[in-house]
């Protein structure tokens, strides 16, 4: 058995670090840099996902408003019967109820400039669209495919006017500034 060393002995031992050569620079500087790569790439990342991410947003808010301004059509042009008249209500309720999610996650999520251009188009288009609908289910029903095609287009000027400002303004902004922690 061989006797542990003593503790003046270990106490006694002394650490000696190898000179820093320039390959030891070198790997120190590679090391940095991939570090900062990965970083940079990560945010770039991330950045980019946010940026998706409010498209398909802004993207699915003008759906529902187009839904919503073709929703006359679809009432001009049903065929009368329970069926039609279910779906087509139970269509327009849905669109609806998309617009009104739409306006709360913009106001949460968007610059306020967008989330108010939004809010303010959604209003023109309950203002013009909304009484085309009225009027459209007080005409009779379609019986025909030859009366299928209305004839004219509705006109909604206020609609399409602050919708495409709507649009130009979701396309000059990024993602929403995120609060710092």
């Amino acid at each position: 058995m061989t006797p542990s060393p003593s503790p003046s002995v270990a106490a006694t031992e002394i650490w000696v670090f190898a000179p820093v050569t320039g390959d030891g620079i070198l790997s120190l500087i590679a090391a940095m840099l991939a570090a900062a790569v990965v970083v940079v790439g990560y945010s770039f990342q991330k950045t980019q996902a946010r940026k998706t991410n409010q498209a398909v947003i802004y993207g699915e808010a003008i759906r529902a408003v187009h839904d919503y301004l073709e929703a006359p059509y679809r009432v001009a042009r049903r065929d009368g019967s329970a069926s039609a008249r279910m779906a087509i209500t139970s269509h327009v309720s849905d669109i609806q109820s998309r617009i009104a999610y739409f306006e709360t996650l913009l106001r949460v999520e968007a610059p306020q400039n967008v989330s108010a251009a939004f809010r303010q188009l959604v209003a023109a288009v309950r203002a013009e669209a909304g009484p085309q609908i009225t009027e459209a289910w007080r005409k009779r029903p379609t019986r025909r495919d030859s009366e299928v095609p209305l004839g004219s287009r509705l006109q909604q000027p206020r609609s399409q006017a602050l919708l495409e400002e709507t649009i130009v303004l979701m396309g000059k902004f990024g993602p929403p500034p995120r609060p710092r922690p």
